[in-house]
This record gives C-alpha cells, structure tokens and sequence, in this order.
C-alpha cells in the first residue's frame, strides 16, 4: 500500500487561474495549438446545431427508444475522412467515436506529420487514425461541419490534454474520461496519480466549458479488461471516474459497458449499471450530474473473427442484445475489425446490419423478463456497490486518495493490465452457459454472497467437463467468441498432457534468454504476456518489456543481458515504421547474431500477410507470423535456430 505522505492528489477543483496558466503549457505543444482560444470556442460550440452535441443526441435517442450505432472511425487524411462520415450518414450513423491516431495519442506528433504527409503523397493510411492535433482547429471544424451528428474524439493519456483541447475547441462535444483504461490498456509507465492529474486537467476543461452554457459528454470506459473478467471491477472504474470528473465541474457522464457473450449476464449487468451510477453520484455529492443513456460496448478485447460470415454473426448478436438492453447507442465492431483499418464499403455494410437489428427490434419495444437476468442484475449491483464504497473508504472520502490507494494495493485490478505499477492477481473463466466469473480474486472486495453464487457455477462446469478451471481454461475461454461460441465444445477438449518439449534438458541446464514486448507505442499485451508465459514454463529466462517499447529498449535489454533471441509483437498496424533498420541498429550493438521474430497485425488497412513477411525478412526478421499464429510454432522454430547455432541440442528428459 502507497504512504499518505506520497499522494498528492485531491479531489478538489483546480481553481481557474491555474487551469488557465495550465491551459497555456498544454496548447503550447505544437504549432496549431495557436488556434485555440477558449471564448471563441465556447461561442462557435453554442452556435452549433443541437445535433452536433452529444449529450443531446443521446438523451434524444433515450427519449425516442431508439438505439444508435455509436462505432470507431478515423482516418489520417481529411477529404476520406469527410467521405467516411457522410458516408456513415447514408446508412444511419449519428454519433461518431472519433479515433486519433496511436502516435498523437503519445504526443508523437512528429511522427505524426511524417504519416500524415506521406499519407496525403500516397493517397494510402499511413496512420491508424486522425491526427487531430496536427491538422489543427480550423481543419478539424471542416470535418465536424461536414455531416449530421455528434463526435467523440478518442486518446490516451499522453494525449489526452491536447486533444480534448483541440477537439472541444473544433465542435466534437464528447470525449471518453477513461482514466483506467490508461493504466489497464494504454499507458505502461504512468503512475495512477499521473492518471489521476490528466484524468483532472479534461474534466476541469469539460467544466470550464459546461459552466458558460456547453454541456461536453464523458464515456467512461472503466476498465479495458485485458481478459475473461466480469464487468464488477469495469463499471466501478466507471462511477470512480465520473466522480472523478465531476469534482472538476463536468457534468454528463455515460457508462460505456461492455458485453461478455452470456445473454442473461449482459442483460442483467446492462440493468444495474445506469441504477449503480445514478445511486453512487448521487451518494457522494453529484446529483446535478447527467446520465443521458448507458452506451453499449461490443465487447472486452476478446479477438474478433476473421472470417466475415462469423465476424457478422458477432456484430449482430451484439446488435440484439444492445437492442434488448434499450440502450440509447451501442457500439459495434467492423466486420474487418480483425484485418487492419476498415474500409468505408465495409463500415456500411456493418452498419446497415446492425441498424436493421436495432429498428426492426426497438419498435417492438420488447421487454425481457428472467429470473437469470434479475440475479445478474442483483450479483453487479452488489459487487460494483461493494468496490466503490470500499475505495472511498481507503481514501477517507477523497476519491482522487481512494484510487491510488485501490490501484496500488489491488483493490481494483484485473488481469493482463498494461501498467508495471498493478498487482494482476485476478482470473476469470467462463461458467457452463458462458457467463464470465471470478476463479482468483486478488483483493477484489468482492461480497461472499456473489462469490458464493460463483464458486457454483464454476463448480458445475467442473463436473460436466471432469477438468479443473485455470490459467490455462481461461486464456482458451478468451478466443472463443472468435470461434462462434462462449466455451469451447467438450469434444475438442485436449485431455491429454503436453508432448514434451524435445529440447527439455537442454533448456533446462542452460535457459536461453529471449526478450518479449512489443514495438513502438504499441499498447497491445495480451499476446506479448502469452507468450513470455509459455516461454518461463518451457524453461527460458524471458525479459518481459511488457508494451510500448523503443527499438532501443529492446537492445539494451538484450546487451544487458546477453539475449539468444528478441520475440516482438505488434497490433496496431504500424510496425513497419517501428522497425525500420532494427537489424542493422542490432549489429551497430554487437547484436548481429540475435534471433529476430515478429508477429501480429503488421500493417494498416488491408494487406497480405505474404507481403509482411517480405517487408520484415527485409528489415532483419528471422521469423514473421501472422495473427493467431500458435506460440508453439514460434518456440518450436526458436529452438531449432538456436540448435543450428549450437545454444540448444535436441533430446529430452525420457531419453
């Protein structure tokens, strides 16, 4: 547990001199930063259409019973981004999650301007999303101005200042507050106080704004669960942040809750999150905040399927139970989410979709009634009540104190979590009907009475699949969506024991050292954290860099120590960039003889993965694997490299 005397911050308004003189440091950061001026952006914001705010337009659709696609987009060069928008228009889109991209997010801003010009030379993506900050106020509003609807810019930590500068100063009238979806999924190094502070400074923004008239909407992210978790520790994150957020003056606030896969799960949680929010600002002091609707969120970071027939069974399967949750805005994933950055022809087809879901069962106004449903409803309200309170109670009633206080000593915490700071003591599997529960609870302050329900459903599927549930249960249950089911078939369970790794003595006598991570500013784990699991069980000694790692962290680790091998991955499409000259940086530091292996999504938009394999043996690569390439296939390969080098020799214990 951190020390009082090392908390410094409060859950106190910054006062408005100082988040003026803050105001000053944050637009200095690049060049269009000069465009902004507060008055000027408050009176162009009120001078907007009532559709271009999206406080309004999500308690329009609340009021109308309808539900809203509310999907990501983004793309670096302004005329397809126009094009997409108006695009998203034709098939019904009015509320656009606006995607910056990962290295504006990280205030990279140079490298930014490098993408964005050699975007706009060839007319190709070259960033996985809108620079906003480079493209400037006066650019950004030609975008705003150029459909029908309401934005929400998306960012990080790192950028999150600058961004909701620019953003709020060129129309777009929301951005998320999901200050724990930094310290679960974005932001390795970051302490919580410094998520705290960022978290502070927007919301102050948002307030300063909301008090001259401009209501700015927060989607509250909660937790980026990395893993099989139920939602509890995700939509507490939510009404922490909220309270958060409206100690600094802002004042519409709304649950973006994520789907798990179990009707009777999601439904319920759906349920008890807008009633566990409400009750929660109201108890601690923020009944004049606005919840305008629960926003659905199509799912954890589960993987997405590649196969487009079952990539549109996911999408509309979360359309229905959007739908039947009476949600004012769901969101859903491209059916080419899986392949790299959507194409505008594919964003239309997802949403024409999904919108026939949404019209077709909204205007029957059906309400779902189970006995199921209401013990899930009853399960979330009780666990979620039980971590909030128990936060507020660590921080005396400071929720700024409550929350450093709950990351460091594992009172919220989740697993798979980027941060080096978090405990990522808790586990979940899935139960026999697919619903998501606890299997290790860390410090979660979760009520006996939920856990107690949890041990029997876990309990059942025990019995029926004769298996204990683990480590190794949870992380299948976590590709099974992709697959088009909730747990894998009892028929394609594995009950025989793994073959034994044929290099076994030798790896163990003398381990190898790899280093695993990924490149860039890659936020990305989960496959870098499978992998470097897998790699200590066989034996190796693994220097587990975690995310967002500098070529040169990378080859400092591994002079450090005398690395056989590197294992990098990367998600987010830019890795090309990312390893430009990485073999021959490797041979500048006496690393000429490194094995080099990549693998994941390496490009932006669609491409082959022929083409990657091309491009990164170029560069250096001894080994380039596609997505959901199996992990035993890259050890297996790294053993016999290290074999042809001498490091390894082949025969295991039996022999």
């Amino acid at each position: 547990m951190i020390e009082d005397s090392q908390i410094f911050v409060r859950d106190v308004m910054m006062p408005e001199d100082e988040f003026l003189k803050k105001h000053e440091q944050v637009i200095s950061v690049w060049p269009t930063g000069k465009e902004i001026d507060l008055e000027e952006a408050v009176a162009y914001n009120k001078s907007l259409p009532k559709h271009k705010n999206m406080n309004w337009m999500l308690k329009k659709h609340k009021a109308e019973h309808k539900t809203g696609l509310y999907p990501r987009s983004g793309t670096p060069i302004i005329e397809q981004e126009i094009e997409l928008l108006k695009g998203m228009n034709e098939v019904g889109v009015c509320m656009f999650p606006f995607t910056t991209d990962s290295y504006s997010r990280n205030m990279r801003f140079d490298m930014a301007q490098q993408a964005l010009e050699e975007s706009i030379r060839t007319g190709q993506a070259k960033l996985n999303g809108y620079p906003i900050v480079n493209h400037g106020v006066k650019a950004t509003r030609k975008v705003v101005e150029s459909c029908y609807g309401a934005l929400d810019a998306r960012s990080s930590r790192e950028g999150q200042a600058i961004i909701a500068e620019m953003a709020f100063a060129s129309g777009i009238s929301a951005i998320p507050q999901s200050m724990f979806g930094w310290v679960a999924g974005y932001d390795k190094r970051a302490t919580p106080q410094e998520c705290v502070q960022t978290a502070q400074y927007s919301a102050r923004l948002s307030g300063y704004y909301a008090e001259r008239g401009h209501i700015i909407n927060h989607a509250t992210h909660g937790w980026l669960a990395n893993g099989v978790i139920p939602t509890y520790v995700g939509i507490a994150c939510q009404v922490l942040e909220a309270l958060l957020s409206a100690g600094q003056g802002a004042k519409s606030f709304s649950p973006m809750v994520n789907f798990n896969g179990n009707m009777a799960q999601d439904l319920g949680e759906f349920r008890a999150a807008e009633r566990v929010y409400r009750d929660k600002l109201d108890q601690y002091g923020h009944a004049d905040c606005e919840i305008p609707g629960v926003i659905a969120n199509q799912s954890f970071l589960y993987t997405f399927p590649r196969d487009v027939g079952m990539a549109f069974g996911y999408i509309n399967y979360t359309a229905m139970l959007g739908a039947l949750a009476n949600v004012p805005a769901c969101s859903v994933k491209t059916i080419d989410e899986a392949i790299g950055v959507p194409s505008l022809e594919s964003h239309k087809q997802t949403y024409r979709s999904a919108n026939w879901i949404y019209n077709v069962v909204r205007q029957q106004n059906f309400q779902i009634e189970s006995k199921d449903i209401d013990i899930e409803e009853k399960m979330c309200y009780m666990a979620v009540s039980a971590i909030v309170d128990r936060v507020m109670e660590l921080g005396e009633g400071d929720v700024a104190v409550g929350i450093v206080k709950g990351l460091y000593s594992g009172v919220l915490d989740c697993p798979f979590s980027i941060s080096m700071h978090l405990q990522d003591n808790t586990l979940g599997v899935r139960d026999l009907h697919g619903a998501v529960r606890y299997l290790e609870y860390g410090n979660v302050p979760i009520p006996e009475e939920v856990r107690e329900y949890e041990r029997g459903k876990i309990a059942e599927r025990e019995a029926y699949e004769k298996r204990k549930m683990s480590y190794k249960v949870s992380i299948a249950d976590f590709f099974t969506l992709a697959k088009g089911t909730l747990i894998d078939p009892i028929e394609e369970i594995d009950y025989t024991e793994a073959k034994p790794n044929e290099y076994a003595d030798a790896i163990r006598e003398n381990p190898p050292t790899v280093i695993t991570g990924t490149i860039g500013v890659d936020s990305h784990v989960i496959g870098t954290k499978l992998i470097s699991r897998v790699l200590r069980e066989d034996g190796f000694n693994v220097v587990a860099l975690g995310a967002q790692n500098a070529p040169e962290e990378f080859i400092k680790a591994a002079q450090e120590t005398d690395a056989d091998a590197m294992f990098i991955t990367s998600l987010y499409g830019m890795a090309e960039q990312d390893c430009e000259g990485f073999r021959d940086k490797c041979i500048e530091a006496g690393l000429g003889d490194i094995i080099l292996s990549i693998g994941g999504n390496l490009g932006v938009g669609k491409h082959e993965f022929a083409d990657d394999e091309v491009k990164f043996k170029k560069i250096g690569f001894d080994h380039v694997y596609p997505p959901e390439s199996p992990i035993e296939k890259s050890i297996e390969d790294l053993c016999k490299d290290l074999e042809a080098r001498g490091r390894l020799k082949r025969g295991t214990a039996e022999e």
